[in-house]
């Protein structure tokens, strides 16, 4: 964490017109940069997983308050749901193809990030291969030492 607070402070010392956009999550307090359009709201959570929960408990919330209003729809959902999961027993190729089309959370806050800095807008694709070539990590099998299990089998047989 001190690492990434590290470099919003480098980040805000070379770009100080930025500081508008740096926002502290509502749930989990961590800051982060939202778009210049969302610089006066409070109200924000981070795109790290805090606002998917968010939406998904507002969501089950509604649903809750409207099914118990309305019992008899939540009773032919339900039978409707258990027809159609008897029927078809394979998802449809095309909820597939469009799950794996949908980008991640994180591309989309780096792709804010590196459209704020660079004061254009930056597509997926380039962000994709921004990180194909500068995010690349060392393979674990090049690490000379020896893991937690070696370390303990020699610490015993001392």
């Amino acid at each position: 964490m001190g690492k990434y607070y590290a470099q919003i402070r480098s980040l805000l010392r070379s770009r100080p017109d930025l500081r508008p956009c740096l926002k502290r999550c509502k749930h989990c307090g961590i800051l982060f940069f939202t778009h210049p359009r969302n610089a006066g709201r409070d109200d924000l959570r981070c795109g790290f997983g805090c606002r998917e929960r968010h939406r998904r408990t507002s969501s089950t919330r509604r649903s809750v308050e409207f099914h118990r209003g309305h019992p008899d729809k939540k009773r032919a959902l339900n039978q409707r749901r258990y027809l159609i999961s008897a029927r078809a027993s394979s998802p449809s190729p095309t909820a597939a193809g469009a799950a794996a089309k949908t980008p991640i959370p994180i591309l989309k806050h780096v792709r804010l990030i590196v459209s704020l800095i660079e004061g254009r807008r930056v597509g997926l694709k380039e962000i994709v291969l921004l990180l194909a070539t500068k995010g690349r990590q060392h393979s674990i099998a090049r690490s000379g030492r020896q893991g937690y299990g070696g370390r303990r089998i020699r610490d015993r047989g001392s």
